[in-house]
C-alpha cells in the first residue's frame, strides 16, 4: 500500500485524501448529525403536545374542583353499602352502558373499568362520588378511539361512618 501510495503524483494524492475527508464528513453527517436532529424535533414535538395536555388537565382540574364545591355537603349517616352507591350514582349519571365491571375487593374497596364514556361525564360522576364520602384510590384514564371518549380504570373506597 505504501509502495502505491508513493508512486502518486502530489495531486492525486490530494484528490484521494479530499475524497476521503469528504467521505467521513458525509458519513458523520449520515450517522451522527441527521440521528441527534430527529431525535430532538421529535422530543420538540412530544413536549410541545404534554404541554398542551398539561394545560388541558388544569383546565379540567379547575372544573372539577368548581363543580364540586357546588354539590354541598356529604350526606351523614348514609347506611348503602359502596357497591349500591356506585350503582346508583352511575344510573343517576346515565353511565350504565359505559359501566363494564364492578369487583368488588373488601368491605370498602371496589374496582371498577368504563370504556367508551365521555370524559366529562366521567370527570361529574367522579364528582358526585365525593358527595357519598367515595374516595379514589386508583384512576387510570386512556384515551379511547373516538374522539372525546376515554376508558377508565378506578378503585374506589367507601369512608366508613363514625
Amino acid at each position: 500500500m505504501k509502495a502505491w501510495w508513493e508512486t502518486l503524483s502530489i495531486r492525486e494524492r490530494l484528490l484521494i485524501i479530499g475524497g476521503l475527508g469528504l467521505t467521513l464528513i458525509l458519513l458523520g453527517y449520515v450517522l451522527a448529525w441527521e440521528p441527534f436532529q430527529t431525535s430532538y424535533h421529535q422530543l420538540q414535538q412530544r413536549t410541545a403536545e404534554q404541554r398542551t395536555e398539561l394545560i388541558w388537565m388544569r383546565q379540567a382540574a379547575r372544573e372539577v374542583k368548581r363543580l364540586s364545591g357546588i354539590t354541598g355537603a356529604p350526606p351523614v349517616g348514609d347506611s348503602r353499602s359502596l357497591f349500591t352507591l356506585v350503582d346508583q350514582t352511575v344510573r343517576a349519571a346515565a353511565l350504565t352502558n359505559a359501566m363494564k365491571r364492578v369487583t368488588p375487593q373488601g368491605e370498602d374497596k371496589l374496582s371498577a373499568q368504563l370504556d367508551g364514556v365521555e370524559f366529562d361525564k366521567l370527570i361529574s360522576w367522579l364528582g358526585t362520588l365525593d358527595d357519598h364520602r367515595i374516595s379514589i384510590v386508583n384512576l387510570n384514564v386512556d384515551r379511547a378511539s373516538t374522539a372525546g371518549l376515554v376508558n377508565a380504570r378506578i378503585i374506589l373506597q367507601g369512608v366508613r361512618q363514625p
